[in-house]
């Protein structure tokens, strides 16, 4: 294929799919990643079997595979969820672009209500995941939902449902594939330890960006104050929280660097601390993020395919900006001329 990547339908590369003249996919922290691929196609042929073509119609499961280094590796895999068409009228120029997104996104098609009792988030996760087909990859929550007090009550999707739970507990939900495709579903803490896959450079010869903007942000909580009144009891929940349980991405966090404390006062009806605790963990891990970038490579410059949900280095940008940031996002944007990846980076520290 002219643009270097492979395009599966139902799990084998297809190589009538190898036309395509342009790809794009946008993946998110914690969002469903999603695609689209264009192609063009001659409207003097009377009819246009594109448009009906089963391999690109609504349900066909559809991989984008970009090699490098002898790995496959998938930047999504899902159903096509729709298509958008631009017609010109006797000459060239007009273009199917068919759109999709993960297998997350079957999650979100039926409304559920569901009561969880005896239960901890991550139980129910895990149970969920597994309910569709997925290899669950779950850290352990310590809230418990027990009958003889409140239950967990499901009254939406289990995309919706998951992503609530998430947000309490300050985890990310997403899909990960291997280089065969398998699939992976993460419910967890955005994932800090480990090694950078990479390094991204400027004004350090050789170079591998040509620009980056960079912002940051220090006002925004860095300390919950929580407490609520059991109800079964009446005996008192303290579920205060001192700073972010994320260490920081660098020498400084927001605590170090913020010139006052910043205190969230956090209510919610929860039936012991650990319930209380995890909200206000979440609450913590996703205000601190004050440092945020984007910056655009090419897989040519880099030699490597960044994703979200790890980390990257940094380097060429002062002592306080370089070092270790957390990839919130990607888009990556495949054509005839080069494979661009613009990248959002986030950090919660500044300094080496």
């Amino acid at each position: 294929m002219g643009l270097g990547v492979a395009i599966a339908v139902g799990g084998s590369p297809d190589p009538d799919l190898a036309s395509a003249t342009l790809v794009e996919v946008t993946e998110r922290m914690g969002e469903t990643t999603t695609y689209r691929i264009r192609y063009d196609f001659d409207v003097s042929s009377g009819d246009f079997p594109l448009l009906t073509d089963s391999r690109v119609d609504a349900g066909s499961e559809l991989a984008i595979i970009a090699p490098l280094a002898g790995t496959n590796n998938y930047l999504v895999k899902g159903p096509v969820t729709g298509q958008q068409i631009h017609f010109v009228h006797g000459s060239s120029g007009s273009y199917l672009e068919v759109q999709g997104a993960d297998t997350s996104i079957k999650m979100d098609r039926e409304s559920k209500a569901v009561i969880w009792a005896d239960v901890t988030d991550s139980d129910a996760a895990n149970t969920i995941l597994s309910q569709n087909g997925y290899t669950a990859d779950t850290d352990s929550t310590s809230a418990s939902h027990e009958e003889t007090k409140h239950a967990l009550i499901q009254r939406d999707t289990d995309l919706q449902f998951l992503r609530r739970l998430a947000r309490r507990n300050g985890f990310l939900l997403w899909i990960t594939w291997d280089s065969d495709g398998n699939e992976t579903a993460n419910f967890k803490q955005p994932p800090l330890g480990g090694d950078p896959s990479c390094d991204l450079i400027l004004n350090i010869d050789p170079n591998n960006l040509e620009w980056l903007d960079l912002s940051w942000d220090v006002e925004r909580p860095s300390s919950v104050d929580a407490a609520q009144v059991d109800l079964n009891d009446k005996s008192d929940i303290d579920g205060s929280v001192a700073n972010s349980p994320l260490d920081p991405l660098g020498s400084e966090g927001l605590q170090d660097i913020a010139p006052d404390t910043h205190l969230l006062h956090l209510v919610a009806p929860v039936d012991d601390a650990g319930d209380l605790t995890s909200r206000g963990d979440g609450a913590l891990m996703d205000a601190g993020w004050f440092v945020r970038a984007n910056c655009e490579t090419t897989v040519d410059a880099l030699q490597n395919i960044v994703r979200a949900h790890t980390l990257v280095n940094v380097r060429g940008v002062g002592s306080r900006h370089s070092g270790t940031y957390f990839v919130a996002g990607v888009k990556h944007t495949i054509d005839t001329t080069a494979y661009r990846m613009e990248i959002e980076l986030v950090r919660n520290g500044w300094g080496n």
